[in-house]
């Protein structure tokens, strides 16, 4: 009995997820550009209100920023016994140098707030709240990154991905201004566990997602941020629901917890694939 007590308390997420802390900074999700529309965030942000004590906020080249820093990453149960099985843990590599990946912050946050807050249907009818998360891995060290995080006490050798597409004007150590409000948590470049998941998610561009399941630890897709751009960009599936009439009925009528965007990328990711059509990875291979 001692050694299955031991066991249970011991226990870990799953494969690639294990490598992850308990904690890191979250950004809180803030949609500036979605006036109308403020009190479908006000009532998501309300499971967070009793972590507003924790807010801190930050100014980075005279940019202000909200953070809470040691932010669970809910992988686990709160007695660390079971897993956290449901939904997907989304790694973003990105680099404020690089355009591309300044373009793709909004689109992705965005995206990442209505398509992943909807649940599954248990054998029972029930629903069962989703568990995705958005985490940051930047590609350089953000000069208040040791002001924020207590990780960044161990000393480890710094790598970083190639990044084509540089911008004009350099904004190294930008990473905590472009995730302001973005949702996203954020892994510190000197974080201990930075090179490792590098290794095993196998990254190798910028800016890219790369898919994890939760229930299983293992990769889903490295085409993460090609699917979203798909349904997420200008034109794409999310911005006509969100124009739609259905969404604003149910803001007007103040009961918006049925107002959920039903991702077809998500559902393909639940059967483990990648949520791309099968000519865009021929279109792929041969350029």
């Amino acid at each position: 009995m001692r050694n299955q007590s031991e066991q249970a308390t011991s226990r870990r997420p799953p494969g690639i997820l294990a490598v992850l802390p308990e904690t890191l900074t979250y950004y809180p999700y803030r949609d500036d550009h979605d006036g109308g529309r403020q009190y479908l965030h006000k009532r998501r942000g309300r499971k967070r209100q009793n972590d507003s004590e924790q807010i801190i906020t930050i100014e980075e080249f005279g940019c202000q920023t909200e953070v809470i820093p040691d932010e669970p990453l809910g992988l686990m149960s709160a007695d660390k016994t079971i897993n956290n099985k449901n939904g997907f843990t989304l790694f973003f590599l990105c680099d404020s140098n690089n355009r591309q990946s300044l373009k793709s912050i909004p689109i992705i946050s965005k995206w990442c707030y209505h398509a992943l807050k909807c649940g599954a249907e248990s054998n029972d009818g029930s629903v069962i709240p989703s568990d995705s998360r958005v985490i940051c891995i930047p590609n350089q060290l953000s000069p208040d990154e040791i002001n924020v995080h207590n990780s960044t006490i161990d000393s480890i050798s710094q790598a970083s991905i190639n990044a084509s597409a540089t911008t004009g004007s350099a904004t190294k150590g930008h990473v905590l201004s472009i995730l302001k409000g973005t949702g996203f948590y954020h892994l510190p470049f000197l974080h201990k566990s930075r090179l490792p998941l590098l290794h095993l998610l196998g990254a190798t561009r910028v800016p890219s997602i790369i898919v994890v399941s939760n229930a299983t630890g293992r990769i889903v897709t490295r085409y993460g941020w090609e699917a979203i751009e798909r349904e997420g960009g200008p034109g794409g599936l999310l911005e006509r629901w969100i124009d739609s009439s259905f969404v604003t009925n149910k803001k007007e009528d103040g009961n918006d917890e049925s107002a959920c965007f039903e991702s077809n990328i998500v559902s393909e990711w639940k059967l483990g694939r990648s949520g791309l059509p099968m000519w865009w990875h021929i279109v792929s291979f041969i350029l």
